[in-house]
């Protein structure tokens, strides 16, 4: 311990005097340190950390599949979901959900919570028990008796100050009194940013056979012990045979069930994304390494006359080799200390940065596996970039280095060894380059996108109609009618509407028929997207009309029904254009047979990079909605102004319902792809700093061989060499590590292009403009990086450098 002490206080003592060569090697560190733990955080929360379920891996998700028209993971109907609860061989419980908006009613001001509608079966198929009170039970799973509620922690929390004495309490939700007869332990959500549940009671026409595709469930089932995906989806396989067979009519025969683990549902969307990210920040890891240990080796090499005289005053290689270790692992210990305070910062700027968009964002922490992580990453650097300088610096030849004098020699194996390490800092940097480039074309293709509606300028928000004073229609109608006036007359609002789902939200899909039309055996018609809207929508959204006419406010509940489509669903059921005029009916208890009055461009509903599935535009005023979403164009300016004044329209026509979700439309779009955006954001800032670092490293090994060989420059321009065949000599140098890096780094670019192809969107995983101009862009820059110190020995004075000799 003794030894290890003196060696740390000469290590800092040595660290504090070469002040520029610590500053350089540290913020390098933690440049690398701080990336990776950041990264490492948000892998960690998403990915690492189980859910707080018992035994989450034997949690599964069913949906349905119609894989012959491209549509996979649909959710499920009342029936299929009783069907599914029939399947004892392979699962030990079933549960089912669907989410939606409550207002809070009877505190201060209305609050708007997220309520979760479960079955009784939610909690135990989850494994989960009440921290205080109960769940539900089956008999509350019907109407009239499930006014119960259980809360989630944060909800508890948040509103009730943690009292154990809110079990018992009345709330007020939509009107409707329930009891609290629950509270969920801390962290239990799902799905996310769930604020409370209560039973979920379906209606009589729900549960008919007629409610077989209206499918708004999701399904969640719990292996039983022992049972393998495999061996379930083949029971599944066996199930969706036998119910073709009981339901020939609801085109069973045609759908498939879908099962994924829990995990994959949830993440399954982010997680090569992240796992990419987390390997390309090693990249710049070990770039910063490599660039500490060229310094190393720099300042070893200065050093050497001072190792010959240890080693000559009895100093043995292994006590040389700890001393200078333990200089790496100051210099690491330090550089992940400051990493870590960068880690802090970069951490929230990555989830600021992709919004909504990530699964598990509320689990993203810098804990205590964040810490053992960065501690570890730093120990582990110290000993990759300390340990061959040591052994290379502990070579210490005594009669030469005395020969040699104060100025120290440059071994051929150290400056190998250095030019080695450039190399593969060039080829790293390459890699973390090329992935960039592909990731920002990606992105700048997905942005390029035509929308089918025109965001800027239009606010969005949220409101939930309580079910208590607007469960009929014609209140919900009355409503709509008279916010929308209100909302209209207000100065700087060019036009507004309301909708039961705004572009890039929620899939609502309903089965339908077509008057005088039937279905060939072997013919399959998907659910259509359904959008309740009111008059103006498109306008407000600046949808293009194609044919006929938009939903206008004679479309009312007295009127026959009219609905707008999309040219996909034009063209899917009448390619030769003869879709107006058409009838057609859902498959929903109201329905009523319903004339194709317009057809408008193609919107992208579910996502930028997902195509345009059928869409059917109902009137609100005919179908009704309690969910709505408002979007208000501004005539000019910044849209958020209008928020204030839309607040107060919204509480003259109904103090009880609260706006919430307010946001520009912009920001959902952006939202939308905040992962894609992310992922081009970090391979650039990657790929950034080790082109930065790799330039640094080749500015340095060229320049160091420069000053190593200047009585060589010196010899070489006494004998007439021109300056020109000097610089000459020196850029070649350096141009070749480039090139070999450049080669080495173009083969692993191949390998990284694969894994990337399924994450890209409009461009190909080897696309030749990406690896020829990055390849142009390293060359360049070590250009660059080689003229300087190219340009400093042809300065070189031969009388001096001989003198000097």
């Amino acid at each position: 311990m003794d030894t290890f002490l003196q060696d740390l206080r000469y290590a800092v003592r040595g660290l504090l005097r070469d002040r520029a060569f610590t500053l350089a090697a540290v913020l390098a560190l933690a440049l690398g340190i701080g990336a990776n733990s950041a990264v490492f955080s948000v892998v960690n929360g998403v990915l690492l950390q189980a859910p707080p379920f018992a035994e989450p891996e034997r949690l599964v998700d069913l949906s349905n599949n119609f894989a012959r028209v491209g549509r996979t993971g649909l959710t499920s109907s009342v029936p299929e979901y009783r069907e599914y609860r029939e399947l004892p061989r392979v699962f030990s419980s079933v549960a089912a959900f669907t989410d939606d908006d409550v207002t809070l009613t009877g505190v201060d001001s209305p609050r708007h919570l997220r309520v979760v509608e479960a079955t009784a079966s939610l909690l135990p198929t989850l494994g989960v028990t009440p921290a205080l009170g109960r769940g539900f039970t089956e008999a509350e799973e019907t109407p009239g008796q499930d006014r119960v509620v259980v809360l989630t922690h944060k909800t508890w929390r948040a509103y009730f100050a943690q009292d154990p004495s809110v079990l018992g309490r009345t709330l007020q939700l939509d009107g409707v009194p329930y009891t609290v007869v629950g509270v969920l332990p801390r962290g239990v959500e799902y799905p996310a940013d769930s604020d409370l549940y209560k039973p979920f009671a379906p209606a009589a026409e729900l549960t008919s056979e007629e409610g077989r595709e209206t499918r708004f469930l999701d399904v969640l089932a719990r292996l039983k012990p022992g049972v393998t995906m495999e061996e379930a989806t083949k029971d599944l396989a066996r199930v969706s045979l036998a119910l073709a067979q009981v339901h020939p009519k609801y085109e069973m025969a045609k759908r498939s069930i879908g099962m994924k683990s829990l995990e994959d549902e949830v993440v399954g969307s982010v997680r090569g994304t992240l796992w990419l990210l987390l390997g390309a920040v090693g990249f710049v890891l070990l770039v910063a390494c490599g660039s500490v240990a060229n310094l190393l080796l720099a300042r070893a090499a200065s050093r050497s006359r001072e190792v010959s005289i240890r080693a000559a005053l009895g100093a043995g290689r292994k006590q040389l080799v700890a001393q200078f270790l333990v200089e790496s692992l100051v210099l690491s210990v330090v550089g992940g200390a400051l990493g870590l305070l960068l880690a802090l910062w970069g951490m929230d700027a990555l989830l600021s940065v992709v919004g909504d968009g990530l699964p598990r964002a509320a689990q993203v922490r810098l804990d205590v596996s964040t810490l053992g992580f960065t501690t570890g990453v730093s120990l582990l650097t110290g000993l990759v970039f300390g340990l061959v300088p040591a052994l290379q610096s502990s070579r210490a030849d005594l009669s030469a280095t005395m020969r040699e004098g104060s100025r120290g020699t440059a071994g051929g194996r150290s400056g190998r060894l250095r030019a080695g390490l450039v190399v593969a800092q060039v080829s790293l940097a390459l890699v973390l380059l090329v992935g960039a480039g592909l990731f920002g074309k990606s992105l700048l293709a997905l942005l390029s996108v035509d929308t089918g509606f025109t965001p800027e300028g239009v606010l969005t928000g949220q409101l939930s109609l309580p079910g208590a004073s607007y469960e009929a229609k014609e209140r919900q109608v009355a409503f709509s009618r008279e916010l929308l006036t209100r909302i209209q007359n207000l100065h700087g609002v060019e036009s507004a509407a309301l909708t039961n789902e705004l572009p890039l939200g929620r899939s609502i899909t309903f089965g339908f028929a077509i008057e005088g039309r039937t279905k060939g055996p072997d013919e399959v018609w998907p659910a259509v997207q359904l959008r309740t809207i009111s008059p103006g929508y498109h306008h407000t959204l600046q949808v293009r009309l194609r044919e006929g006419r938009l939903l206008q406010e004679t479309d009312g509940p007295d009127a026959p029904w009219a609905v707008v489509i999309n040219k996909a669903f034009a063209d899917a059921y009448w390619p030769k254009g003869n879709a107006l005029g058409q009838r057609l009916k859902l498959r929903r208890p109201d329905a009523q047979w319903t004339t194709v009055v317009g057809i408008v461009d193609d919107v992208r509903e579910w996502a930028l990079d997902r195509p345009t599935p059928p869409m059917a535009y109902y009137s609100l005023y005919q179908v009704g909605s309690q969910g709505l979403s408002l979007a208000v164009r501004a005539k000019a300016g910044n849209p958020e102004s209008l928020r204030s004044a839309i607040e107060a329209e919204l509480h003259a026509v109904d103090a009880n319902v609260p706006l919430f979700n307010v946001a520009p439309m912009v920001k959902l779009v952006d939202e939308s792809i905040g992962s894609r955006r992310l992922s081009a954001l970090l391979m650039s800032l990657f790929g950034g700093t080790a082109l930065l670092l790799a330039a640094l490293g080749i500015s340095g090994v060229i320049g160091y061989s420069v000053a190593q060989r200047t009585r060589e420059m010196g010899i070489r321009m006494a004998l007439g060499a021109a300056r020109g065949d000097v610089m000459s000599l020196v850029l070649g140098q350096g141009l070749r590590l480039a090139a070999m890096g450049v080669a080495v780094g173009l083969v692993l670019s191949l390998g990284l292009a694969r894994l990337l192809s399924a994450l890209l969107y409009g461009v190909t995983a080897y696309d030749p403009w990406t690896f020829v101009g990055v390849a142009a862009l390293l060359a360049g820059v070590a250009l660059v990086a080689t003229w300087l110190p190219a340009r400093r020995a042809t300065k070189v004075d031969p009388i001096i450098a001989l003198r000097s000799e």
